[in-house]
């Protein structure tokens, strides 16, 4: 499945139960022995194709490859994971928005003796736990819990409380998204206060950087180039294979040398994006009959030429990008070892090439629930990074992408913390969310998608880049965020600009600017 096909499949659709429910094309034999329950707010049974969504987790968040089911309308029955596990499901709820839940027991994780289950109220129970502890953690640490957040968690105690007491489903149903969305909204004000008790007790981070990809100087005119430069200090140029070099040794650096130019003029520093992907659209024919021995050399020289020719112009690289078996990214057909050992000689060729270059290992699909779905030779970004670890690759920063994920911001802050305890400093390398809802021609992936607090808007969109800035420039570990396209006039992600298609700016531009000032850098 190629990357944009499965990013409309994550916010959008889902495979339907007849893709999913069955285990090589065969019908299940017998009734598997865990059955979930899944309704609607309204209490009506949730679509079939939206709950073969879920997807079950082991306890350290590393989604299971699908067990064999079946769904039908409001009812998904699996064979169990072979040890206690987790649950997560993109659900609405109803005063919040449309993002993905997570149930996990508390903590201690489901077994067959836990089912049957409605997953609405282990969803809401959980929520609140998961909550609650991260709190009082949080103040042992120190941080001061808002009054309002601690508000909120009673509310959703007593909702779940009543709930237990309900005479009825449709009445359980009902007092359990109550209860779910306190949980929703008391996480993403505890998560942004402790981010900002942080910034308030840290000197100004100097060093961390805004930036941009500037992929369309000089074709989208002054204003752009003018509001580029006003807010951005640090900048992605293009290194995409098969555009730069369609013919074997005949490379075009024209596009990226007056970007270059232009960013050295302005003070603003190039990153180049990528030296390794194998997204089917960008790697270029002449490889593709090419063994693998062969593939790798091309690479190698191709890095060294481009580490060479740049040396302290372009001090920073995407060394590799999406190595973690993704099917959109790996057209080749290679193999988790394979991918490994890639990835040591894009970073050890950028080092020969230029020994001072700053070696970007770049992921996407951070929560990983394409694992779930396909399965091996695939693997998360969190376990493909240990695995460089383990490996003793040597690089210096990690990169994550992070469009919008359908993810509240306690979830988003979760799983940052997971990746900067990583031990290396992490760069958000690519991020977006929608200004408006619809059909974007202009963008690269069409459909806006997702419910977070509202429909998106200019509003909702600079409310998201607010709060996801403020929780990344909190961290110490994150040292630059990256939007991806600046202008609505042609971008990845539908309405995602942070200036309109007339190149002037989005309320998001102005309240980036906002941040930069307050935060003194």
């Amino acid at each position: 499945m190629k990357r944009r096909p499965f990013l409309r499949y994550t916010t959008t659709t889902a495979l339907t139960a007849s893709g999913l429910g069955y285990c090589s094309g065969k019908v299940l034999a017998s009734p598997p022995p865990l059955v979930l329950h899944a309704y609607l707010p309204n209490g009506n049974p949730f679509p079939k194709d939206d709950l073969n969504r879920l997807y079950f987790l082991d306890l350290k968040d590393e989604p299971i490859p699908h067990p064999d089911r079946t769904v039908a309308d409001g009812i998904l029955t699996s064979q169990p994971p072979p040890f206690p596990f987790a649950i997560a499901l993109q659900l609405p709820a109803l005063g919040f928005g449309d993002v993905t839940l997570y149930a996990d027991n508390r903590g201690r994780g489901f077994t067959p003796s836990d089912f049957p289950l409605v997953v609405n109220g282990a969803f809401a129970r959980d929520r609140l736990h998961r909550v609650a502890t991260a709190c009082d953690r949080w103040q042992q640490q120190g941080y001061g819990i808002p009054a309002s957040v601690r508000d909120r968690l009673q509310r959703a105690q007593a909702y779940l409380s009543q709930a237990g007491q309900a005479p009825d489903l449709q009445t359980q149903i009902s007092l359990w998204n109550n209860a779910l969305v306190e949980g929703l909204w008391a996480g993403e004000e505890a998560a942004l206060s402790r981010a900002r008790q942080r910034i308030v007790r840290t000197a100004p981070r100097q060093g961390f950087k805004f930036g941009c990809n500037a992929f369309s100087h000089p074709y989208f005119g002054p204003d752009y180039d003018r509001y580029f430069e006003a807010l951005f200090s640090i900048a992605t140029v293009p290194f995409y294979w098969k555009p730069m070099e369609p013919e074997r040794g005949q490379p075009d650096y024209a596009a990226v040398d007056a970007q270059v130019n232009w960013l050295q003029h302005t003070g603003i520093a190039p990153k180049g994006h990528p030296l390794v992907w194998f997204y089917d659209g960008i790697v270029p024919d002449w490889v593709q009959p090419l063994p693998y021995e062969q593939v790798k050399a091309a690479l190698r020289q191709r890095i060294l030429d481009i580490t060479r020719r740049y040396g302290e112009r372009i001090p920073a690289y995407d060394v590799i990008n999406e190595a973690h078996g993704a099917p959109w990214a790996n057209a080749l057909g290679y193999n988790q070892a394979q991918f490994l050992d890639l990835t040591r000689m894009a970073c050890e060729t950028a080092k020969e090439g230029y020994p001072a270059v700053q070696r970007v290992v770049n992921s996407c699909c951070l929560w990983a629930r394409n694992v779930a779905i396909y399965g091996p030779p695939q693997r998360s970004p969190y376990q493909y990074l240990k695995a460089c670890l383990a490996a003793g690759i040597d690089f210096e920063v990690i990169g994550l992408q992070l469009y919008y994920p359908d993810q509240d911001m306690f979830e988003i802050d979760r799983l940052l913390d997971r990746f900067t305890a990583l031990g290396k400093p992490v760069h958000i390398t690519e991020m977006a969310c929608s200004s408006g809802t619809g059909n974007d021609e202009n963008s690269q992936i069409g459909e806006a998608t997702g419910l977070w607090h509202a429909p998106w808007s200019e509003a909702v969109q600079a409310d998201w880049v607010e709060q996801v800035y403020t929780l990344a420039y909190s961290k110490p570990e994150i040292a630059a965020v990256t939007w991806w396209d600046l202008s609505d006039q042609g971008a990845f992600w539908p309405f995602g600009g942070l200036l309109n298609r007339q190149n002037q700016p989005k309320a998001a531009y102005y309240r980036l600017q906002g941040l930069r000032k307050a935060w003194d850098i």
